[in-house]
């Protein structure tokens, strides 16, 4: 049985079956509830207001008061009748500060993945007379067996050939062996070729439109990775996966995807001065970059073994595949690349960022750092490299942090804290604050820590100021009052930070630096030995790095020795689409790349229980906070 529910305040009605969940028929009626935790019902973000016939039992996050006036957790509560629901503005996963610029060098020598060439054939004759396919591969100047036409090629083959006098445009799939013929059109349309480069994040996807024929970047769009309504992190995926779940997250991800192809193709203005907008069939290419967990997801394979010792993934350098297998709307045939990664949990969205970076070409010692739910490094040269990954835990995108939240409208990006305690901060947007986000939760501790309202250990200190105050289990901080959050100030909630959100944020940082360090002294090098520090992804380009030195986030080193690329999974993935050269690095770097395994390892552990401190157990590593406390 079907039944209707309405969702305020949009007014969006859609029709469910019985014993859906409130989470699924919202993501139904294209609305993203906060579901952290993959919707085990443990972080209580998708609190919403229900009216009508539901069914549901009380969680401890629920209050009995508010339980009577009709709050429940969407993941927890299933539908069993008519109803109505309204999200406040804290449930919804709103507009997103999405990073999709980049710092990457321009492709000079263009090789595409895909390549239109433009042919002017013989005709054939009694004495010249193979074939049509044959012809074209004679005057394409290869030899036979170097390329294949697709079945739907070759049957547009002989009447395009004929009606446009023996000119026509090839598109070829240069990365396939042999090459690939997907396409043939009338004439001279070389300048009419497209493809894309698509960052598959955990959070958000970044898909940027290309013309080939230059290498320009014509239209880019980005939105949520629709599988966030399904866990915050790769854990929460996989385990979503194995409970049932894959067909369900490889849909959100293609629907993400193809959402972002329209919209690129409707705003494709760059390429208007050749006649029209791009179409969908002119897409000929895809680059992807992603972790590996993504990458599976996005390719339907089971990811399960990702989670278990040894943490084996299906495939680290997938097969070309075709937009069709996949789902994605562009040309059916066109080749869809990834960019390969190198284990379960350093994937092709790193080895992008060391293309990125060219720090595979550089003599001295370089070292990238990717921040997010899981942090990645890699440390090396132009002769070596090695990496790993380290769980760093959600406090930096929002989870475990009791205001936390993602970079989202309204969140706390920028703090400061005056000598009488006050805090002055900044909002994403200009909004009235709704909490805090990952840059903001280090500016917070940073100041904390040099104001003396927290100690060495993260602990809030009893003070002479009313925002410091007994919360339900531990001390917490005011950052922003109820009548700051809302014009309301009974309907407001005040914005903290608690001695157990400390600890999660320490812990997240701890593990950063600790991964760092573990690649540093199993090479008996030091951070005096690194000459540059790339800082990857749309966390890291945000944060300020003086406060994460001071915090223990980053090395205690000179400023200059930081260089933040942006979006560098995305920028990698642009190299790769247009460059022969950088998918041939790209491949010899996640070969030759090592991995260490830290889960198994008893130095990071070492290093991480020294990391627990504020910036650390040892000061001396950090010379300049020393400073800054004895001033």
């Amino acid at each position: 049985m079907r039944y209707a529910v309405t969702f305020h305040p949009r007014s969006l009605t859609v029709e469910v079956e019985k014993g859906t969940t409130i989470l699924d028929a919202a993501f139904g009626a294209g609305i993203l509830l906060n579901s952290v935790c993959g919707g085990k019902g443990t972080c209580g973000k998708c609190r919403v207001l229900t009216r009508g016939l539901f069914d549901s039992s009380r969680p401890q996050s629920i209050s009995d008061r508010d339980w009577e006036r009709g709050y429940r957790l969407a993941c927890e509560t299933r539908i069993a009748g008519n109803g109505e629901v309204t999200v406040p503005e804290e449930a919804e996963i709103a507009s997103h500060q999405i990073l999709t610029s980049y710092f990457a060098e321009n492709v000079v020598n263009l090789a595409p993945i895909s390549a239109a060439r433009y042919l002017q054939l013989p005709q054939p004759t009694l004495k010249d007379n193979i074939g049509d396919m044959e012809r074209v591969v004679r005057v394409m100047g290869l030899d036979s067996g170097e390329l294949k036409g697709t079945l739907r090629a070759l049957k547009i083959l002989p009447s395009i050939l004929r009606d446009s006098d023996w000119k026509m445009t090839a598109i070829v799939d240069e990365v396939s062996r042999p090459r690939v013929l997907i396409d043939v059109r009338s004439g001279d349309a070389s300048l009419r070729n497209y493809g894309i480069a698509l960052d598959i994040g955990t959070t958000t996807v970044v898909l940027s439109l290309i013309d080939l024929a230059d290498g320009r970047d014509i239209a880019q769009t980005s939105d949520y990775n629709k599988q966030i309504v399904y866990g915050e992190d790769v854990l929460s995926r996989i385990t979503y996966a194995e409970e049932g779940g894959l067909e369900r997250l490889n849909s959100a991800i293609v629907d993400t995807i193809n959402s972002l192809v329209t919209r690129a193709c409707d705003e494709s203005e760059g390429c208007l001065g050749k006649g029209k907008k791009v179409l969908k069939n002119e897409i000929t290419s895809m680059s992807v970059a992603g972790n590996t967990t993504m990458i599976h997801l996005f390719l339907r394979l089971d990811p399960k073994n990702i989670r278990y010792e040894p943490y084996i993934s299906t495939v680290n350098a997938p097969p070309i595949l075709r937009a069709r297998d996949i789902g994605i709307d562009i040309h059916p045939d066109a080749p869809v690349y990834c960019v390969p990664g190198r284990a379960s949990y350093v994937g092709g969205d790193i080895t992008a960022g060391v293309i990125a970076s060219g720090m595979y070409e550089r003599s001295e010692l370089s070292l990238l750092i990717d921040v997010g739910t899981n942090g990645e490094v890699v440390l090396g040269n132009s002769d070596w490299m090695v990496s790993c990954s380290c769980s760093a835990g959600p406090a930096f995108e929002g989870g475990e942090v009791t205001s936390g939240m993602r970079a989202m409208t309204g969140a706390i990006e920028r703090v400061r804290i005056l000598d009488n305690y006050d805090v002055k901060f900044s909002t994403i947007g200009g909004t009235r604050p709704r909490g805090i986000c990952g840059s903001g939760l280090i500016d917070l501790l940073a100041e904390m820590f040099m104001r003396g309202i927290v100690d060495r250990k993260g602990r809030i200190q009893e003070l002479p100021t009313h925002r410091v105050r007994r919360g339900d289990h531990c001390l917490e901080f005011v950052v922003a009052w109820g009548e700051e959050t809302s014009p309301d100030a009974n309907v407001g909630n005040d914005i903290v930070v608690s001695d157990d959100d400390i600890a999660n944020i320490i812990r997240t940082k701890g593990a950063v630096y600790s991964a760092c360090r573990v690649l540093l002294r199993n090479l008996k090098l030091g951070f005096q030995d690194v000459h540059r520090i790339y800082i990857a992804g749309g966390f890291g380009n945000y944060i300020d790095t003086e406060r994460a030195i001071i915090i223990g986030l980053l090395p205690d080193l000179p400023f200059e020795r930081f260089f933040f690329l942006g979006n560098s999974a995305l920028a990698g993935g642009r190299l790769a689409l247009l460059s022969d050269e950088k998918r041939t690095k790209a491949r010899a770097v996640s070969d030759s790349m090592t991995y260490i395994e830290l889960s198994t390892t008893q130095a990071f552990f070492d290093e991480f229980s020294s990391s627990l401190f504020l910036p650390h157990t040892d000061i001396e590593q950090f010379p300049t906070v020393l400073g800054l406390i004895r001033s």
